[in-house]
């Protein structure tokens, strides 16, 4: 991703309320894509955040992996672990379509 391009998918989180930019952002905040762009820092507080605003949008991807980083937390990056509201975000992705996330992560056992 090119700068300019990421811009547009900054944008359009932020000013347009695009959940599936919102969604995107989320990788470019935790992992190895933000190589492309060299000011860009992990920062998993700020990918969490994307993904929530995802998941508030109706993205069900965001809605995943906010739900697993909550779920799980990362005590190195600040973010506690709770269990509730993971497990809340997980159920939206299920009931938004991801059928993946309804037969395993929401099963009694998990």
């Amino acid at each position: 991703m090119t700068p300019a391009a990421f811009e547009a998918t900054l944008k359009k989180c932020e000013a347009e309320d695009n959940g599936a930019a919102c969604a995107k952002l989320y990788y470019y905040f935790i992992s190895s894509k933000r190589a492309y762009l060299a000011d860009l820092q992990v920062d998993k507080q700020k990918a969490l955040h994307y993904a929530k605003k995802a998941c508030a949008l109706n993205d069900r991807d965001g809605c995943v992996t906010a739900g697993m980083t909550l779920y799980y937390g990362d005590r190195h990056a600040g973010i506690a672990e709770d269990r509730e509201e993971g497990r809340g975000l997980l159920k939206k992705a299920c009931e938004l379509g991801q059928e993946d996330v309804c037969t395993f992560f929401l099963n009694p056992n998990f």
